[in-house]
């Protein structure tokens, strides 16, 4: 859940540490999971101007004490390791990260947003197995009409069933939301399916914790795009996980026990929500309007996918070509909530993407860079090439001996006996092969 770039003009005062910590003291002092203690994770937030480092038992290198409050530590500017609201490692401890300079948010959303990712530290060390497979999100259906359609139809009955103040009626329509899930499952690739779930587990159910720690935001009455996959199970798994709250208050027990068991299945298993769906079905006219809505977001989600490529290829300025040749470059970090696929092989990265090999690494942040495929899967075969542009000046490039550094607006890369070939106001990098 990247939080947006302030501008100059927009760019909040400094965090108040004093404060912070007390909001963060507030939420955990109720219980927003069983055995998750928020005041036990160390963290770090980047407030626009700075990273702050809160309870960490051993600050990295350019950490310095913050005379505001005992125990916070100050980095100038952004860290290297703030790329995204996450969970990172901060000298060899993991540490939950949140990029907060939206001006926007209040205190308890930015702490709440806190809470989300300190939930993701106690998972990591709890329920391990609560990972997707994110090669699976590359090879999901997201233009298949069909599915899209039953979707929909199962995000309009959560939102029936968790909107609705008689237990009956939410009981009715969480059935109709089962079956339909039961029916699109059927239809979707096993990995796919599973790709879901796994996500809802471990960040559906990050998303509850926030929610409980009163972070804004609901589950919405409309899905989201057709290729949204991966934001959508975060909405779906904190519904689902909101139900089991009012049919089955004891599911974390089970699920603690069971511990990878997905959220749909509890919610299934609950005797109160068996029975018959046709007293809150949906109308003839409602799966009309859904399945035409379908159709046509599909078709310009392809629109859009070819329209994504044109604009990157096509920007003014500089442009940078990374050609990794024999050697291919392999993901090390990327942003799985701003990827798209744009064209056959060809995945659009719109703010973060980290590669390397053998010979180095490049690391965009920030702005939009594609990379093209070197094997039968978009990204996790290898990178034949990476292009990035729009840059207003020429790209800073420099050579020491045999290594190559470029330096440019949101672009960093360095790699050993690599060829440069400028032409124009492209700026070509060619990689060594490496073995």
């Amino acid at each position: 859940m990247p939080s947006p770039t302030p501008t100059a003009a927009t760019r909040p005062a400094a965090m108040d540490p004093v404060s912070f910590i007390a909001e963060l003291d507030r939420l955990a002092a109720t219980e927003l999971w069983p055995e998750f203690d928020l005041r036990s994770v160390p963290v770090a937030v980047y407030d626009g101007s700075r990273t702050l480092l809160f309870r960490h038992p051993s600050p990295p290198e350019g950490f310095v004490p913050d005379p505001t409050v005992s125990g916070t530590w100050s980095f100038a500017g952004r860290h290297p390791a703030m790329t995204a609201n996450n969970s990172v490692e901060l000298g060899g401890v993991m540490t939950a990260a949140a990029l907060l300079s939206n001006p926007e948010i209040s205190l308890r959303e930015q702490a709440a947003i806190v809470a989300h990712e300190a939930f993701h530290v106690y998972q990591g060390e709890r329920h391990p197995r609560w990972v997707a497979n994110e090669v699976e999100l590359f090879a999901y259906p997201v233009d298949d009409a069909s599915q899209l359609t039953l979707r929909r139809l199962e995000t309009m009955a959560l939102n029936r069933a968790l909107t609705s103040s008689v237990a009956r009626e939410s009981a009715c329509w969480t059935r109709t939301a089962l079956a339909t899930r039961r029916e699109r499952f059927a239809a979707l690739p096993a990995g796919s399916a599973e790709y879901e779930r796994k996500t809802e587990l471990k960040e559906g159910l990050a998303r509850y914790v926030q929610l409980r720690a009163g972070g804004a935001g609901s589950y919405p009455a409309e899905d989201r795009p057709p290729e949204a996959v991966r934001d959508r199970a975060y909405q779906s798994g904190a519904a689902l996980a909101l139900l089991l709250d009012r049919f089955q208050p004891s599911w974390k027990t089970t699920l603690a026990a069971a511990d990878s068991i997905p959220l749909d299945v509890l919610l299934g298993d609950v005797p109160a929500l068996s029975g018959d769906v046709s007293r809150c079905g949906f109308t003839p006219a409602e799966r009309a309007q859904v399945t035409s809505a379908a159709a046509v977001d599909v078709e310009q989600l392809r629109a859009r996918r070819a329209e994504r490529r044109h604009q990157l290829l096509s920007q003014a300025g500089w442009r940078v070509v990374i050609a990794a040749g024999g050697s291919p470059l392999f993901p090390q970090e990327f942003d799985p909530l701003n990827v798209h696929i744009v064209a056959p092989g060809e995945v659009l990265h719109s703010r973060y993407i980290r590669l390397g090999n053998g010979s180095g690494t490049i690391e965009v942040f920030g702005r939009s860079s594609l990379t093209e495929a070197a094997g039968a899967h978009p990204l996790f075969n290898g990178v034949r090439s990476l292009t990035v542009g729009g840059f207003a000046g020429e790209p800073v490039v420099a050579e020491n001996d045999s290594t190559v550094t470029i330096k440019a607006d949101g672009l960093n890369a360095e790699f050993r006996g690599a060829a440069i070939q400028r032409d124009g106001e492209t700026l070509t990098i060619r990689l060594a092969a490496t073995r």
